[in-house]
């Protein structure tokens, strides 16, 4: 498969696990980089379900909480644990229970995991390396409800046959654990991450449950009809961004993280984004500003810097509706891809008591992970379960359904202007499926002016408006040679 990622990898500087995004807010964060990386990742994800080879790994993301560093020090050779505070400018590092009660004192049940963590975690880690991952349960958080063995991290319950294999290791357990993330590097400060790591240098024992984030492909059923449903929104997402899409990104310009703000509002409502919902939802939050401030000078100030934003907003409505609709395309197959694997997972879960799918995955891609999640299921459970509710760890990031989440492209800056021209590959995948969606949008205006005469050549082989629309634009440019 052909990969856009190498080139936002250049942009920006991903070493610590710090912010994990999902796949189609790739569209509001970088672009024209960002929808190439979302494509590539949904496509590499859709191609390993099918059994091709793909340059994606994928693992289960679990709903637990805190997020632990824990490992030896590369500096001292000590074992520590530590919340992502150890990221921070003035880390936060705990060698001994002391450490804890004074970093983490403010936080008491921060304090009782990251105490556990520390006495159980030495027994199962190897001897070198650092290593992130998420609490799961201690032993009194395991309730018996029938046959099952149940544990609450976060918002979703965990259930297992106390009879089967994992069951048991819950049963014996004084903790559960799961490992999604590795780094290396001489010092703390110089760290880079690596995603879905290998596990073979953990070492056994009954106290830590160590649960697997690999996806199980056995009980994965990706059949025709749902790999249709998965391309048919792909290449609808496609189309849009090569013939008016990228076209459209400058209008994300200064309003990056409102637009993703606005996303998450729509979540919770259950609404459908559009421009003009937009604006109306950047005019509730300038007032709020505003309310927020006393002086008038500082009123003044408050008023005039919303005020350039909802005008852009208002002026590149045609803008950023071609960018919800990449979106929501972009989500859409996202969705297809997740509850195909919703049954690779060993456990039950549940939600308030009521049956649900896994949190959802992490696709990673050049080391590059990106969160698969349904939002409009688990997203929206958990930013109901959260509202008005302090976070037990440190410096939690803002979004709710994730504990810690992978830093984000470059939001300050657009970066498609500094991309290299698509390669033969990319411009096939777009060219058929502009092709592939001429019957069911006939009445679409593609801008093919500036398609290159290859694409428009394959395009021109096939049949119908878009194919006639080919070959005049071909005979157009051999009569102007």
């Amino acid at each position: 498969m052909h990969s856009f990622t190498t080139y936002l990898a250049e942009e920006t500087s991903e070493e610590k696990l710090s912010h994990l995004e999902h796949g189609e807010d790739h569209v509001i964060n970088a672009g024209d980089a960002g929808f190439k990386h979302a494509i590539d990742t949904l496509t590499g994800t859709h191609e390993m379900l099918t059994g091709k080879k793909s340059g994606v790994s994928l693992s289960t993301k679990y709903d637990g909480s805190p997020s632990v560093v824990f490992g030896y020090n590369p500096e001292n050779g000590r074992f520590f644990v530590a919340s992502k505070s150890i990221f921070n400018k003035e880390p936060k590092i705990n060698y001994t229970p002391e450490d804890i009660d004074r970093n983490h004192g403010h936080a008491p049940g921060l304090v009782k995991k990251m105490k556990e963590a520390l006495e159980h975690l030495k027994k199962v880690a190897p001897e070198k390396g650092v290593f992130q991952g998420d609490f799961m349960y201690s032993k009194e958080d395991v309730k018996k409800g029938g046959r099952d063995l149940k544990f609450t991290p976060n918002t979703i319950t965990y259930g297992l046959d106390k009879d089967s294999p994992e069951g048991k290791k819950v049963s014996d357990a004084q903790m559960g654990f799961v490992v999604h993330t590795a780094y290396k590097g001489t010092t703390l400060a110089d760290m880079k991450a690596t995603f879905n790591p290998p596990l073979s240098g953990f070492k056994n024992s009954k106290d830590v449950h160590m649960i697997k984030p690999t996806v199980d492909m056995d009980r994965v059923d990706y059949n025709k009809d749902t790999q249709a449903e998965f391309l048919d929104h792909r290449d609808r997402a496609i189309a849009e961004y090569q013939n008016t899409g990228k076209k459209s990104f400058d209008a994300l310009n200064n309003s990056r993280e409102n637009l993703k703000t606005y996303i998450n509002y729509n979540v919770r409502k259950e609404t459908t984004p559009s421009p003009e919902a937009f604006v109306e939802y950047l005019k509730g939050s300038q007032q709020k500003d505003i309310d927020s401030v006393k002086t008038e000078k500082a009123k003044a100030q408050k008023k005039e810097k919303w005020e350039a934003i909802i005008k852009s907003a208002s002026t590149n409505k045609p803008k950023l509706r071609s960018i919800f609709e990449m979106h929501k395309h972009l989500q859409s197959a996202k969705n297809v891809l997740v509850k195909t694997l919703a049954n690779a997972s060993p456990f039950k879960h549940e939600i308030n008591g009521k049956p649900t799918e896994p949190e959802g995955f992490v696709a990673s891609l050049n080391n590059r992970p990106t969160k698969l999640v349904n939002r409009a299921e688990f997203a929206k459970a958990n930013f109901d379960k959260n509202r008005g509710k302090p976070a037990i760890a440190d410096n939690l990031a803002p979004d709710p359904d994730n504990n810690l989440t992978l830093k984000s492209p470059d939001q300050t800056k657009p970066l498609e202007k500094k991309q290299p021209e698509l390669t033969a590959g990319a411009r096939k995948t777009v060219s058929r499926a502009i092709a592939k969606l001429k019957e069911k949008q006939p009445e679409k205006k593609y801008d093919i002016a500036g398609a290159r005469s290859q694409d428009l050549g394959r395009v021109a082989k096939g049949s119908g408006p878009l194919s006639n629309l080919a070959k005049s634009e071909l005979d157009r440019r051999h009569r102007n040679k």
